[in-house]
């Protein structure tokens, strides 16, 4: 009889951490895998529009993004955008250091050296150092895409700020600890990581809305 993933998962967390437990509980639906694979276009889509909101808030993301849509035909991809300008993508609202990331990872996609397959069974960490190797993207927007985008199921952000935030707030850890802290915690939730970091965010979320 085949395990239901729902009741295996909620079994781990029973076990490991008595603490997050009633969380998962609460919002493992909204934050529990989708089961659909993003096609690799889907990918590259979910990663530019990554970097273009960067640092920005999300109406201005969105704003510029559908600007870049617009000058990119309705379809913004790697030869779309490595056919444009650099001027013209300054004139959406794009910063001079944003132009550069995307043409260097529209690059990268057509020379298949970001890999997408590949990012998808990679090891987490080896995936993040491999997609932090293009100029512009950072370790924690790489974080970002393997949880969010390609849904890896381990993969933990010490360096996101909400996140360590929640897990403070949660398990009374001292403000702005050691990285080193956050992350042998975050150990205790392994092959689960990326749940657990959902689920931690959904309980600083809910928090500030009822404050």
């Amino acid at each position: 009889m085949k395990k239901d993933p729902k009741q295996t998962i909620l079994t781990f967390f029973k076990r490991n951490d008595v603490v997050l437990y009633p969380y998962v509980v609460l919002h493992y639906e909204s934050v529990a895998r989708t089961g659909r694979r993003k096609t690799s276009k889907e990918l590259f889509v979910h990663l530019a529009s990554s970097v273009v909101s960067q640092q920005l808030s999300t109406k201005a993301a969105q704003s510029i993004w559908s600007r870049l849509e617009h000058v990119c035909k309705g379809s913004v991809t790697p030869s779309s955008l490595l056919g444009k300008r650099t001027a013209t993508l300054r004139n959406v609202g794009l910063s001079e250091a944003k132009c550069k990331t995307l043409k260097e990872l529209s690059r990268g996609v057509l020379a298949e050296t970001v890999d997408f397959k590949k990012l998808r069974t990679l090891p987490p960490k080896e995936a993040i150092t491999s997609l932090s190797t293009v100029w512009g993207i950072g370790t924690w927007t790489a974080e970002m895409f393997l949880m969010f985008a390609l849904e890896r199921e381990d993969v933990f952000s010490s360096g996101d700020l909400g996140l360590i935030r929640s897990m403070e707030s949660l398990y009374g850890i001292p403000k702005d600890s050691s990285r080193n802290l956050y992350e042998e915690k975050a150990l205790v939730w392994s092959p689960h990581r990326t749940l657990a970091s959902k689920v931690l965010w959904k309980v600083r979320d809910t928090s500030s809305e009822t404050k």
